[in-house]
């Protein structure tokens, strides 16, 4: 019995079942997140891509530490920067009843209740002194540049909440544009499975860099030029499609065992940037 949906499907519809097989090793499902048509503000608790988030009044919204940084090297050497406290961007608010009662989570990967929060400064390297930069952070306890966020309780208390601060004024001047979204399944394949698999491409009557989406999603495979490549342990947690200036996509990934023991404290962040 073969699932018509999937490309291993469609191979095995052909009749070719060992090629299918063969490519089972290069599967993951993925969720894609989609715009959705909303008149007016997004309501209040909804999932989405930027705005402003709905948070409980337990969680403050996150902020990154002002610091100053100074080059210590190279022609530039002795210049010195300096950035105020500033509030991270709300990449992604994923309501999980909602993603549950899509049936998208095909590997239940994610709790069936609860709110997703992905905050990003805009930063795409750590504040952390080498022999090159120098960093004097003012707040050493807050100088992470993203947040990742679960907390599954009383819906009714959620607040639409403003940012304490201006954004972090090294990248944005304003909020990420808000689009409410829906989900709905993908089958996605590592596109080194072209390579591995002779003849696939020619069967498939598809191009490798097809076989993954570059759109927002949760899980399959990281995609994009320079996307990271990632083990069988490693989960594409979110994967954002920022397509701003040089950097294509954002990625936050993770243990497998850490998602499922919902331990999102060591999430790591890397981009597509050319």
């Amino acid at each position: 019995m073969y699932d018509s949906r999937t490309v291993m499907g469609q191979l095995e519809a052909k009749g070719l079942g060992e090629m299918a097989a063969a490519l089972e090793k290069y599967y993951r499902n993925a969720i894609g997140c989609f715009t959705m048509e909303c008149r007016g503000e997004v309501p209040l608790g909804v999932s989405k891509i930027g705005g402003f988030p709905d948070l409980p009044p337990k969680i403050e919204y996150p902020k990154m530490t002002g610091y100053t940084k100074k080059l210590l090297k190279g022609f530039d050497k002795g210049k010195t920067e300096r950035y105020e406290e500033s509030a991270m961007q709300l990449v992604a608010q994923i309501n999980l009843y909602d993603l549950n009662e899509s049936e998208a989570d095909l590997d239940k990967l994610l709790p069936e209740r609860g709110i997703l929060y992905i905050f990003w400064s805009g930063e795409i390297s750590p504040l952390e002194s080498d022999d090159w930069t120098e960093y004097t952070v003012d707040n050493p306890e807050n100088k992470d540049i993203f947040k990742v966020i679960f907390w599954d309780g009383d819906m009714s208390k959620l607040k639409r909440t403003l940012p304490p601060c201006g954004f972090y004024t090294k990248y944005f001047e304003e909020c990420l544009p808000e689009r409410a979204i829906e989900f709905g399944w993908m089958d996605e394949y590592n596109i080194e499975a072209i390579d591995e698999i002779d003849d696939l491409e020619d069967a498939l009557e598809v191009e490798s860099y097809d076989l993954s989406d570059g759109g927002d999603k949760l899980f399959g495979y990281p995609k994009g030029g320079n996307a990271p490549e990632i083990d069988d342990d490693t989960v594409n947690l979110f994967q954002f499609d920022f397509n701003t200036d040089s950097m294509w996509a954002v990625y936050w990934l993770m243990d497998r065992n850490d998602l499922l023991n919902r331990d999102f404290s060591k999430v790591t962040l890397d981009f597509d940037i050319d």
